[in-house]
């Protein structure tokens, strides 16, 4: 009870391939996820010897060893325990109304 004008056997094909891809695409998202999730923790790993490194430093300033001011004030932007960042003003500037423009004329 198929219709004679349909190749069933490419329809099987383009089904068979279509599963094949679905497939595929699944592997691919859960190794996407995977990878996110393996990124955080490297990033969260930085993040810990990051602020090692930076207690360390605030120690080494407070033994006044040249340089380590320098580095504790670069770092200090990443480690601000407010919960701010230290920017400068990023207030936007005031829209500015923009100017009527008259069409040309054309004389015909």
């Amino acid at each position: 009870m198929s219709s004679p004008d349909v190749d069933w056997v490419e329809f099987q094909n383009d089904v068979d391939s279509r599963d094949f891809i679905q497939a595929t695409i699944a592997r691919l998202e859960s190794l996407s996820k995977s990878l996110g999730n393996n990124k955080i923790m490297h990033d969260f790993d930085c993040y810990r010897a990051s602020s090692t490194d930076y207690d360390y430093s605030k120690y080494k300033m407070s033994t006044k060893v040249a340089g380590y001011e320098i580095k504790v004030d670069e770092l200090s932007q990443f480690f601000n325990r407010t919960g701010t960042t230290n920017t400068t003003d990023t207030t936007p500037a005031a829209p500015t109304t923009p100017t009527p423009t008259t069409p040309p004329t054309t004389t015909e």
